[in-house]
């Protein structure tokens, strides 16, 4: 089911150059669109796990609790309407880079999350078509696929949330959907089931009513054409990324449905440009939900085939990154504006982040104790 390999180092080549006035750090990358250029303020680094034989294509990612594992998700190139081939789960020692676990899970996996309770890896496969979901105990690699009622999807699943008390409430998105009426946010109701796991409807690809957060306007012509990615913001509401607007490619903030707007949406750019970004997160622990000033941002780029780790001395407690395939950049969002600031540039299709908080601990001067 799974299997272990040893790692081997390799570290990404860093120069330096000057851009106007400001001193910016080079990394070389043969794949990349072009030289991987990163902020002075970051370090940029390749992560030192090796693929096992066959996984290719890293995408969503994850991160133990204890901030020492990494999860990473190969699509390897199969079949997105799960038609045939298989994707790999690889769990990683992050300070070592060793493979821990390598499991081998039917159709193409893009979401992968951890549940905060338990600890075991929930993936979801098949964005385009007959979705499905793997949950991997984290002990021993052993799976079980589950399906779902499918009453709500015409297309496919894509990524996953957790929230409520012992992460009882499980959101997931539902891509490729017809037509746009239909959901691309739902809800697990009662357990999940190996065929016809029953889902709540969350949020409709043509919601009623959606607070433009730029212009602080209501709109009522919205259409969500190719949602993504998903997080949780510190408030606990649902992030959305969506890479098709009628407009604009934006982030939509879903709140309670009892809130004065339950819905908000962030148009996004870039250098003036709408922006589409596959993944964005918040600097906190999305599996214990625990902020931190310190930590490492890792960055998928299946372009490159390549996992990146970015990282610098201060995150300030919930700053907010995204990754733009488009543009080959990760960035800062102002969630006011919508407004992406470039802090690496250069990648090659760019997918997931993930943030691995280290925690800063205030340890009293005994020196000058009273």
């Amino acid at each position: 089911m799974f299997s272990v390999l040893t790692r081997t180092t390799r570290q990404l080549p860093v120069i330096s150059l000057i851009s106007g006035i400001a001193l910016l750090l080079t990394a070389t990358c043969a794949q990349a669109v072009g030289p991987v250029v990163v902020d002075p303020v970051y370090t940029l680094t390749t992560f030192t796990g090796v693929p096992p034989g066959g996984a290719t294509q890293p995408d969503d990612l994850a991160i133990s609790a204890d901030g020492k594992d990494l999860w990473v998700g190969y699509g390897n190139g199969v079949n997105t309407s799960g038609a045939s081939g298989s994707s790999n789960a690889v769990e990683y020692d992050i300070s070592s880079g060793a493979v821990l676990q390598n499991v081998s899970v039917p159709g193409h996996m893009d979401g992968l999350k951890i549940n905060p309770t338990t600890g075991d890896v929930w993936a979801t496969e098949n964005e385009d078509g007959n979705p499905t979901l793997a949950v991997i105990n984290h002990k021993n690699g052993k799976f079980k696929i589950y399906k779902f009622d499918p009453a709500l999807i015409t297309g496919g699943m894509d990524d996953l949330v957790f929230e409520g008390d012992k992460s009882k409430d499980v959101f997931i998105v539902t891509s490729s959907q017809t037509p746009i009426a239909n959901p691309v946010i739902v809800k697990i109701k009662g357990p999940l089931k190996k065929k016809n796991t029953e889902l709540t409807s969350v949020l409709a690809g043509n919601p009623s009513s959606v607070r433009n957060v730029v212009t602080n306007m209501v709109e009522t012509t919205d259409q969500i054409g190719d949602p993504d990615s998903m997080t949780l913001d510190s408030a606990g509401e649902l992030v959305l990324d969506n890479r098709d607007d009628v407009d604009a490619s934006s982030l939509y903030i879903v709140r309670n449905p009892g809130a004065t707007n339950p819905v908000l949406r962030v148009p996004l750019t870039y250098l003036g440009e709408s922006a589409q970004v596959n993944d964005t997160i918040f600097t906190n622990s999305e599996t214990s939900g625990e902020a931190s000033t310190a930590g490492t941002i890792f960055i998928t780029a299946t372009g490159a085939n390549k996992i990146y780790m970015l990282s610098k001395p201060y995150f300030p407690s919930n700053e907010v990154y995204t990754a733009s395939n488009t543009h080959g950049v990760v960035g800062l969002v102002d969630l006011n504006s919508g407004v992406i600031t470039a802090v690496a540039t250069g990648f090659s299709g760019l997918h997931g982040l993930a943030f691995a908080p280290t925690f800063v601990e205030i340890v009293p001067d005994k020196k000058h104790e009273d």
